[in-house]
C-alpha cells in the first residue's frame, strides 16, 4: 500500500482502534481530517500532511516512534500527543503496523 492509497482509504465513519478507545473519523476535508477521542464529545483533527510523514517514516524506518513524532511535530506532540496513536491507529486498522 502506498500513501495515495493509504489516505484514499479513509472514510467518514471509520472506526479504528487506539490503544486505550476506539475512535471514529468524523469528517474529512482538503487538509486533513477529525476523528473522535472516546465516547464523549471530543474530538481532535489530523493534517494530512502529518499522516504521509508517518507514512514516509514507516516506509523508511520501519516504524513510527513516539520520539519520531515528538521530533517531528513537538507543537502537536505537545497540544494533541493523541494524534501519535491516531496515526499508528490507522496504520495498524489497514495492516501495516502491529502495536
Amino acid at each position: 500500500m502506498n500513501h495515495s492509497t493509504f489516505k484514499e482509504s479513509l472514510y467518514e465513519g471509520l472506526e479504528f482502534k487506539k490503544p486505550t478507545v476506539k475512535s471514529m473519523i468524523l469528517k474529512i476535508v482538503d487538509l486533513g481530517f477529525t476523528y473522535s477521542i472516546g465516547k464523549e464529545d471530543n474530538y481532535k483533527k489530523v493534517k494530512f500532511e502529518i499522516l504521509e510523514a508517518g507514512f514516509q517514516e514507516l516506509i523508511q524506518n520501519s516504524s513510527v516512534s513516539k520520539k519520531w513524532f515528538a521530533e517531528n511535530f513537538p507543537n502537536i506532540a505537545k497540544t494533541a500527543p493523541c494524534n501519535y496513536t491516531t496515526i499508528g491507529g490507522l496504520m495498524q486498522h489497514f495492516g501495516l503496523v502491529k502495536y
